[in-house]
């Protein structure tokens, strides 16, 4: 007489082998994950980005449209004006990757300023001879750097 023996229970090679199928359904799973959240990660950093360049530009056109004097500095990446009847004069320029707009009164070493932009990575400016003042700025990393461009006239210039 034979015995027979029973096979109720799972042997160890097919315990190793079940368990590197899950492992290898896991990590193809978690690889999707992180590429995923790479990707909105990129999208979100890009679009904050095209957000603060467009208000940067607002900001830039919107001052400087009443100006009765305008001059640039610094290579042309600084514009200084005045508006009206102000005795202050008025600027942008980077600070890094801050934009800032400055004003300080004529003669005196104080001077007020405040942070437009955040990642604001390249201002330049140029004026042409119809006084029209042309911003171009870029914003951003490499991957995802946003390039932005207006021109501006301002109303009050002779």
């Amino acid at each position: 007489m034979s015995k027979l023996r029973s096979s109720a229970g799972l042997t160890l090679i097919e315990l190793l082998v079940t368990l590197a199928i899950i492992s290898f359904v896991i990590m193809a799973v978690y690889t999707f994950y992180l590429t995923g959240l790479r990707g909105w990660q990129r999208g979100s950093d890009q679009l904050e980005a095209q957000q603060s360049a467009r208000f940067a530009m607002d900001k830039i056109i919107g001052e400087v449209r009443y100006a009765h004097e305008l001059s640039l500095h610094d290579g042309n990446s600084e514009v200084r004006f005045k508006t009206g009847c102000d005795i202050r004069t008025l600027r942008f320029r980077l600070i890094g990757e801050e934009l800032v707009f400055e004003s300080y009164p004529t003669g005196y070493t104080g001077y007020f300023h405040n942070k437009i932009a955040l990642g604001i990575t390249a201002l330049d400016f140029s004026i042409n001879d119809q006084n029209l003042l042309t911003v171009t700025l870029s914003a951003g990393q490499a991957h995802g750097e946003s390039k932005l461009s207006g021109s501006v006239r301002p109303r009050n210039l002779p």
